[in-house]
């Protein structure tokens, strides 16, 4: 079942034109008026990632339509996941930045009496969850600034209640979805179709890959050399076990592969009441209620604003194991009973904390989810299908140690997307008691929480792209493995990888091209116009001057990280988590340095390499700009006109100095790069000044892109 699990059943007959009578799924004796419309990108499931796929296709002038399952815009960002998960607030960009900054200005504004709001705007910015900087929030404050977000485009359309139960294919290539209505009671209704020349499955199940025949993966790949934390495996993360130290692997860790999933829940939003007698204590347990499932600590204090909770329970609390890949797997009808299984176990959760756990005061927000009995609208899935696609994403794309260098995952110069969070799995087996074993039967197992080894990485284009159906793309729903998916699966990653979709279906559209055939170059300048990061750096905000070359340089590989040349004792965070901003600097205003423009300039003009032996006594091979300078020595030394200076003459006994530390002025750039590109450079009639990091990619840039 890990390889390719397609889904059997639930197929509607095609509808052939607008008056086609069609049965309602799992009914033999009801049938409706299918309604018709018909748009330029068909976008499935109103999550972030559904939403910036629409509002980057709807800037770029295509006709859209978001079809959502629940009665508001969010996912489940406005269905009780109150919270960024993002670590760095530098690594929200695009769309999610935007609404990110609508948050923080509306808890300063609207909110700004908040005693919470006030006691976050003293706290430092760089801390999670501080919701002076928006990130977090109430449940309909993210519905309502994403339904505003969304209105902003005239060009998007939007319907709710409405789910996918089948695709129109022409051969190879989805046309389009049918759709049936869905109340909050999970009952089905009339059919829609909807028609596209390119379909987005923004869905956390991609139920279009299973209605399409994309082949797909659910559960956990074994254990191999490029996932060394695949399949089964028991470790100390999310629980105490005494005698081992932070972030380790325990006994009976096979790491075989299974079809299970981690654990999924209704994420509930508390209130705190502050008395034990208002209206929203539950008056009876919920059927098949164990308080032996649940923990609580009654100091827990409210994150968002107006005294509200976000009541995650990990190991034990509203985690439920067991569940994920039916629920994946199954149609609309099958997935109401199951529902009520989360529903049921969630609510228990919530009736222990009011009871045993000594919290009478919190109950369900008065003021949420209002015509749904005040509990979110979605059950939170954290992982379903994952296509397989033209590229797959492993778990050595986001180690910083497997292929990367030791700060950053391997370099990915097609990235439509970056993610910057820990791989960060909850339970695929919960523990059968509160006296759990370290491992083997009775204890957690499949947990992991590696955000030291986890750095910045970057994700290609080709995740999203099926290997052969046509007109689809998959933002959420990406060819990963389960543990890439650990990662990728924080909803600031996925509406990044959304607005890309959103973008490659503009251009597919405008340039008439197949989705696999787009210049991911020109999906990448796109992106970066829309203020959308493509390699991770914390001083980088997209209105940085020379913010897309130094992108583009960075994807190339054109510049030198300078964290990796400090010592230890001064050099990167050892963990994402220590939130050491200084790890991940580009330091635009920095002058730049000979050796770093030497980088920048033959790797992002492209230039061959060229070493005919080692020629300065400053620039050793173990130096990480020997290739560099050494490269604009030979070139500059076959020209009947040499443009690289250096030291030719030092002291007796000394062999030629390069100054590869030194600053480097605007004059002597210029005429390094007009004797590469034998094109003249027209100098500057001002004073020759240092050149900045951020001038110099500048520079650089604009004369790539003009030889293109």
């Amino acid at each position: 079942m890990t390889r390719s699990l397609i889904l059997i059943g639930l197929i509607l007959q095609l509808l052939t034109d607008i008056n086609a009578q069609v049965p309602i799924a799992g009914s033999t004796s009801q049938t409706f008026q299918a309604t018709s419309h018909d748009f330029e990108v068909v976008v499935i499931g109103g999550t972030p990632a559904g939403i910036a796929a629409a509002i980057a296709a709807g800037r770029l002038g295509k006709t859209v339509v978001i079809v959502e399952q629940s009665p508001v815009l969010g996912g489940v960002l406005s269905s009780g996941v109150i919270r960024l998960d993002d670590l760095y607030v530098a690594s929200n960009s695009g769309v999610m930045e935007e609404f990110r900054q609508r948050v923080r200005n509306y808890h300063r504004t609207t909110l700004a009496d908040d005693p919470l709001v006030q006691a976050h705007l003293t706290r430092d910015p760089k801390f999670p969850w501080n919701v002076a900087e928006g990130r977090a929030w109430e449940p309909h404050t993210a519905a309502r600034i994403y339904a505003e977000m969304v209105a902003e485009q005239p060009n998007i359309h939007t319907r709710f209640n409405e789910v996918p139960v089948d695709v129109t294919m022409d051969g190879n290539r989805v046309t389009g979805v049918i759709t049936q209505d869905r109340d909050n009671e999970g009952n089905l209704g009339s059919i829609h179709r909807y028609s596209g020349k390119i379909m987005i499955d923004a869905t956390y199940e991609a139920d279009l890959a299973a209605y399409a025949q994309v082949p797909f993966r659910i559960g956990r790949e074994a254990r191999s050399a490029e996932e060394p934390h695949a399949g089964r495996i028991y470790t100390n993360f999310f629980r105490h076990v005494p005698g081992t130290m932070k972030a380790t692997l325990l006994p009976e860790s096979t790491g075989e592969a299974d079809d299970r999933s981690q654990a999924f829940t209704y994420r509930l939003t508390g209130k705190d009441y502050g008395r034990p007698d208002h209206p929203f204590r539950i008056n009876q347990a919920p059927p098949n209620y164990d308080p032996a499932n649940y923990r609580w600590n009654r100091n827990t204090k409210p994150i968002i604003p107006n005294k509200k909770f976000d009541l995650l329970g990990i190991s034990w609390g509203g985690d439920l194991t067991g569940h994920g890949t039916d629920w994946v797997l199954a149609n609309w009808k099958e997935r109401q009973e199951i529902e009520k299984i989360f529903r049921n176990y969630d609510l228990g959760w919530l009736y222990y904390i009011q009871t045993e756990g000594g919290s009478p005061n919190i109950g369900l927000p008065d003021d949420e989810f209002t015509d749904n009995k005040h509990l979110p609208y979605r059950l939170y899935v954290r992982q379903g299908r994952r296509i397989e696609g033209r590229y797959t994403l492993s778990e050595s794309d986001v180690h910083k140690d497997l292929r990367g260098n030791g700060l950053r995952g391997p370099l990915h110069s097609d990235s439509i997307a970056t993610g910057v969070y820990g791989i960060d799995a909850h339970n695929v087996q919960g523990p059968s008691s509160k006296a759990e074993p370290p491992y083997g039967k009775g204890a957690a197992e499949g947990t992991l929480h590696l955000f030291d080894v986890t750095g910045p990485y970057q994700i290609p284009y080709d995740v999203m792209l099926p290997k052969q159906k046509q007109g689809i793309l998959f933002p959420v729903g990406i060819s990963s493995t389960h543990i890439a998916m650990c990662t990728v699966r924080m909803e600031p990653v996925w509406s990044a990888l959304g607005q890309a979709a959103g973008v490659a279906a503009a251009l597919a559209l405008e340039h008439d091209l197949a989705l696999g055939n787009i210049p991911v170059s020109e999906i990448q300048k796109e992106l970066l116009k829309q203020g959308h990061v493509l390699f991770f750096y914390t001083d980088l905000p997209s209105e940085t001057p020379h913010f897309a070359a130094i992108q583009m340089l960075s994807l190339r590989g054109a510049l030198l990280d300078p964290t990796l040349a400090l010592s230890p004792s001064e050099g990167p965070a050892t963990s994402l988590s220590d939130l050491n901003q200084t790890a991940y600097q580009f330091r635009p205003n920095d002058p730049v340095t000979r050796g770093e423009f030497a980088r920048m300039a033959v790797k992002g003009l492209q230039i061959p390499l060229s070493i005919t032996a080692a020629h300065f006594g400053d620039v050793p091979r173990a130096h990480p700009a020997f290739k560099y300078i050494e490269t604009l020595y030979d070139y500059s030394s076959q020209s009947l006109t040499p443009f690289f200076n250096y030291d030719a003459s030092p002291a007796a006994g000394k062999r030629a100095l390069a100054h590869p530390n030194q600053s480097l002025s605007e004059h002597e750039a210029k005429q390094i790069l007009s004797g590469l590109l034998r094109t003249p450079l027209r100098q500057s009639t001002g004073p020759n000044r240092l050149l900045t990091r951020s001038e110099a990619a500048g520079l650089i840039y604009r004369r790539w892109d003009r030889t293109q």
